[in-house]
């Protein structure tokens, strides 16, 4: 029967079907149902009392009474630990293994889609981890029921682990594509566990253990929805976050094993990426506007925890969207004479440098970030000064992209963890620099330290704000300059050479 409905599975995703097939085997399937009958039973000793009737001195009934919650809360946590740490580990090693013996290439080139390839190796690789948890599924629910553990948490709980699971392993499959390090799977297992456990610790937090009823998070919440206070809304929330953050490394993941040597993500998908996040990064700030006082700490604080999360966001989507070298010739060589598709070229284009789409994403984040601005409770001029702020991070993450663009249009290997470096380099030192100086030098920290303007904004002149933001433009167009003419340089470079001209 087993056999039969691996055979119909196969049909519709042969990955699939060659993963259950190679790890449903009999030997397989007796240590996972050994496995799984031993946790229970010992769990159900360890949490467990015996009481005897007597009559005339001997023991003529024994019952056995269960401590159900400690029962229902070791299984928690037993469950999500055993999918987020051996599963993403099965998952790693197989994609590892199957790589160093040249298999994975084959694959590649099946006529299989890239996305049931991966999706039978999410579901297949892992697959006798899922079976033991399904094996005991019966004993946690029945547990959490007999002490009174509310369903609707029951359920929740269950919803929240799927898509943790599906994001971890999505994470780990990117990963993966990305590096190739030793022990890369133990690794990928360690670091599942610790954010599985930080997960299961969120959610455990949610519920009173000693009442079993659900804990009051405060008053907070996302634009209009109350969060803290409503569980189901809270939980739904985490389910579509969670999801959607899925998706993004799905997308991700899928680019990478269609194409090795292609970007993780198109221009385009970059600004639905950038779009959806702001959203939802600003509807955690919205509660903010309501504030009774005028308070430019608060403006000025908000913005700078915000231009932070906005700067590693955008270094990753840097990184997602930039061509490598060889693509960067090609567009240098062919695409960039034509100039009737010049300008949707650098938003849209595969081998287009990732500038202009960067601006745009920055365009779009400001765009997104202004009301939320004027409707705050303050006055004009720190407004404006909160405008300039967001003005000048946008232009010190456009110098970085510039930056990353001209790391992997060189000729070193690893252009990756040389644009990290440089990156890293630029965005610290003015940092260290500058430290001896205190605040003796405002406008040179707004013009090259990024995140310190917030610091300065309120003390700083608008005179100094000005001049700060003209010397970022100048920075800003020069380097654009020198990529621009560098560009023309090696494409004129590679058509001579591709011509054989002197």
């Amino acid at each position: 029967m087993l056999a039969k409905l691996i055979d119909r599975i196969g049909d519709s995703n042969p990955q699939l079907w060659r993963e259950l097939k190679g790890h449903l085997t009999g030997r397989n399937l007796i240590y996972v149902l050994s496995a799984s009958l031993l946790i229970q039973g010992s769990l159900l000793l360890a949490f467990s009392e015996t009481t005897c009737t007597y009559k005339k001195g001997i023991c003529t009934r024994t019952l056995w009474h269960y401590d159900w919650l400690p029962i229902f809360r070791t299984l928690d946590w037993i469950f999500p630990l055993t999918l987020f740490s051996i599963g993403v580990y099965t998952l790693v090693a197989d994609v590892v293994r199957e790589r160093r013996k040249g298999t994975l290439n084959f694959i590649r080139l099946s006529p299989q889609s890239s996305e049931n390839i991966l999706l039978g190796k999410i579901l297949g690789v892992p697959c006798l981890v899922y079976l033991g948890i399904l094996l005991a599924m019966p004993l946690h629910v029945g547990a959490g029921i007999a002490a009174g553990v509310p369903v609707s948490w029951i359920i929740a709980f269950y919803a929240l682990i799927v898509a943790a699971s599906g994001f971890l392993s999505c994470a780990a499959l990117l990963n993966v594509s990305l590096t190739q390090a030793p022990y890369q799977a133990i690794a990928s297992s360690f670091l599942g566990a610790w954010l599985g456990s930080s997960f299961i610790g969120l959610l455990e937090f949610q519920l009173d253990w000693n009442s079993l009823t659900y804990n009051d998070l405060g008053d907070w919440g996302w634009f209009v929805f109350s969060l803290g206070n409503r569980m189901i809304s809270l939980n739904l929330w985490m389910l579509i976050t969670v999801s959607v953050a899925s998706y993004w490394l799905w997308v991700a993941a899928n680019r990478l094993f269609r194409n090795p040597y292609g970007t993780m993500l198109s221009k385009e998908q970059s600004y639905w990426l950038v779009g959806s996040f702001q959203i939802w990064l600003l509807g955690l700030f919205w509660s903010q506007v309501n504030n009774s006082v005028p308070d430019s700490n608060l403006l000025f604080g908000c913005l700078f925890g915000v231009s932070v999360i906005s700067l590693i966001l955008l270094l990753c989507v840097i990184y997602g969207i930039s061509p490598q070298r060889q693509q960067l010739l090609d567009w240098a060589r062919y695409d960039r004479f034509n100039s009737a598709k010049s300008w949707l070229d650098w938003i849209k284009g595969k081998r287009s440098p990732a500038t202009m789409a960067i601006a745009l994403n920055l365009a779009m984040t400001g765009a997104i970030w202004l009301p939320w601005v004027l409707l705050f409770n303050a006055t004009v001029e720190d407004k404006i000064k909160a405008i300039a702020g967001l003005l000048l991070s946008a232009n010190l993450i456009w110098f970085y992209a510039v930056l990353a663009q001209l790391v992997f249009l060189s000729k070193r290997g690893n252009s990756g963890a040389w644009a990290l470096s440089v990156l890293s380099l630029v965005i610290l030192l003015p940092i260290f620099l500058l430290l001896p100086l205190e605040n003796k030098v405002p406008g040179l920290w707004m013009f090259s330290a990024f995140g310190s303007g917030w610091m300065l904004l309120e003390k700083a002149s608008m005179v100094t704000i000005f001049f700060s933001l003209l010397g970022q433009w100048a920075l800003m167009v020069g380097t654009n300059l020198y990529l621009t003419k560098h560009l023309q340089r090696v494409g004129e470079s590679a058509t001579k050479q591709l011509y054989h001209v002197q």
